[in-house]
């Protein structure tokens, strides 16, 4: 009897082939976990990368200027106000310039921003008090130096007045002028600042002032006033102010006056020894005179005038007349007279001369003008001189 033979072919074990399926499935679903789970920690991952979430970029903290320049640039500093540099040390420096005022207000403001940052910092100050240093440290390496700068404010014309010292000046007055131009082309060669008073009515009054205007001395009106002897003599002046005239007269008067001499800045009595002792007639010019912002000179030609007074208390800008250079004629005489106006301006800080262009008072301001300088006079206008 013969025995059946095995087959010779192998068939497949249904449960092998689960098993190993269920492993193959539970690999798969590890990798995707893991891969998953890789992505989620910012790992990497080869299938979920597009899920994973973006890195933060560490926080870089800002250098002790980039703390610093904000609040000096919101504090309304002007343009180039704030200057970026470095020291010869090669450490960064910020300088300011700003006004006292403005460094005080930031003062706090930059202590309080040091203080919230933990930023040590340390202030030194000038001895004029002109200048603050401030060394910023951070860390052992962090270093930043502030250097605020006042200047000083510039000193008002006012300030300034009171700090320099005081000067003795005197102011030169020539009346009578408009007559010769022979008489003004001598002052100008005195090449001092003068003072001319030119008669209205004169033949060359427009021409003089003209002439004096564009080299530099000053225009004055001299005005014709009633006098107490009647010094204008009985030919008829046109011009002349009197007692008794109606205020709308006398301010007719003064206008044309005016009308006649280019370049006044200021006005003084020709004669008037009669008029300026009387409110009555000084008032309407004083008037006419403050409505056109001129000065006011009383020559003093009367002990009694109350021209001046007067003239104050309405409040003109005006002065009067201290020597007379030629009451008497004569080189000598001047020459005394000049002496005398600069000792005066030593003793009070100022002092008024008044001549005329008579040949022996010309030549003796030629000759002895110098004097100013001897006695350390400072020659000026009548306008440098007027009271306000």
């Amino acid at each position: 009897m013969k025995l059946s033979q095995p087959p010779t072919g192998k068939s497949e074990n249904p449960y092998s082939a689960r098993l190993f399926a269920a492993f193959a499935l539970l690999a798969l679903f590890s990798f995707l976990g893991l891969d998953y789970l890789a992505s989620r920690k910012g790992e990497k991952s080869y299938l979920f990368s597009f899920r994973a979430p973006a890195k933060e970029a560490p926080e870089i903290p800002l250098s002790l200027t980039q703390t610093i320049l904000p609040l000096l640039e919101e504090s309304g500093l002007p343009a180039g106000a704030i200057q970026e540099s470095k020291e010869e040390a090669g450490a960064p420096l910020v300088s300011v310039i700003l006004p006292r005022d403005a460094y005080a207000k930031i003062e706090p403001q930059l202590e309080n921003l040091l203080r919230e940052k933990s930023i040590l910092f340390e202030k030194k100050e000038d001895l004029e008090r002109t200048s603050y240093s401030w060394l910023l440290r951070r860390g052992k390496r962090e270093n930043l130096t502030l250097l605020f700068t006042c200047p000083k404010p510039l000193p008002s014309k006012k300030e300034e007045a009171l700090r320099r010292p005081p000067e003795n000046v005197v102011a030169i007055i020539i009346d009578d002028m408009g007559n010769s131009l022979e008489a003004l082309q001598e002052i100008l060669a005195l090449k001092r600042p003068v003072t001319i008073s030119i008669l209205p009515l004169s033949t060359y009054a427009i021409e003089t002032a003209q002439i004096a205007h564009e080299n530099g001395l000053e225009v004055m009106l001299h005005l014709p006033g009633e006098s107490i002897n009647h010094q204008e003599g009985t030919e008829q002046m046109g011009g002349i102010i009197r007692s008794g005239m109606s205020e709308k007269e006398i301010k007719t008067l003064v206008e044309d006056s005016l009308g006649r001499v280019p370049y006044v800045e200021g006005v003084n009595n020709h004669m008037g020894s009669k008029i300026t002792q009387e409110e009555p007639v000084m008032r309407p010019i004083l008037e006419f005179l403050r409505a056109k912002k001129l000065y006011f000179l009383d020559s003093r030609t009367s002990r009694e005038s109350i021209a001046y007074d007067l003239a104050k208390k309405m409040g003109l800008r005006s002065a009067f007349r201290n020597v007379f250079f030629d009451s008497t004629v004569g080189v000598n005489f001047t020459r005394q007279k000049i002496t005398e106006l600069c000792r005066l301006s030593q003793r009070t800080g100022k002092a008024i001369g008044i001549g005329h262009p008579f040949p022996e008072t010309l030549r003796a301001l030629k000759e002895n003008i110098g004097l100013l300088e001897k006695y350390k006079i400072k020659p000026v206008l009548v306008s440098q001189v007027i009271e306000d």
